[in-house]
């Protein structure tokens, strides 16, 4: 008894109690897995059960997982919009080479047509000179009864081209012929009277 009743035997028998407690509390096998939170009555799919037990490798975080659902599925969108903005960029070149191409086509016509107004502007010319040089050798009667029955534009352009002392015997003689015909006339004298200071013919 007295053996029981000393000191060192009673702390002995304490820590020995301690020990057997803490250990039984922190029993590995007792120590449950933590799971996931239980979904909202009404949510969509089942609760994810998350795994902290095993190698660092393998643990489990639902969070985690959706967040990098999330991102999984961003990048896929984003790599949608890459792929339709590439196509776009493309289309755009492609419409505009084949602009630049109708440009082109479109100045090289003009140039053409410019030529072929140039070529047929000269060409009446020379061909008006050479009506302006007839009429001017035939006689004013003569050349005042072919001239009225030409167009005042023709007319115009064929008077443009002889001097003042061949066309006025000319229109005088047309003058004469009725009082339209003098209007007529006087509105070619006018047209005339515009048009003469600018052209070579003037300066003869």
């Amino acid at each position: 008894m007295k053996f029981l009743q000393s000191s060192w035997v009673i702390c002995l028998i304490g820590c020995a109690t301690y020990l057997g407690s803490t250990l039984a509390f922190l029993n590995p096998s007792k120590i449950q897995p933590v799971h996931a939170q239980e979904p909202e009555e009404g949510g969509h799919g089942e609760a994810v059960e998350a795994s902290t037990t095993g190698p660092s490798w393998e643990f489990t975080n639902p969070e985690v997982d959706q967040i990098i659902s999330e991102l999984r599925g961003e990048k896929a969108a984003l790599k949608e919009k890459e792929s339709q903005l590439n196509a776009l960029a493309a289309r755009l070149a492609a419409e505009q080479r084949e602009m630049v191409v109708a440009t082109q086509a479109v100045h090289r016509l003009q140039a053409e047509f410019d030529k072929n107004v140039t070529r047929v502007r000269e060409a009446e010319t020379v061909n008006l000179k050479r009506l302006a040089k007839l009429y001017a050798t035939m006689s004013p009667e003569g050349a005042a009864n072919v001239m009225k029955n030409l167009e005042d534009e023709q007319l115009l352009k064929i008077l443009v081209h002889m001097k003042e002392v061949e066309t006025a015997p000319i229109l005088e003689l047309m003058a004469k012929v009725s009082p339209d015909e003098a209007k007529r006339v006087a509105t070619l004298s006018d047209r005339l009277r515009l048009v003469l200071p600018s052209t070579p013919a003037a300066a003869k």
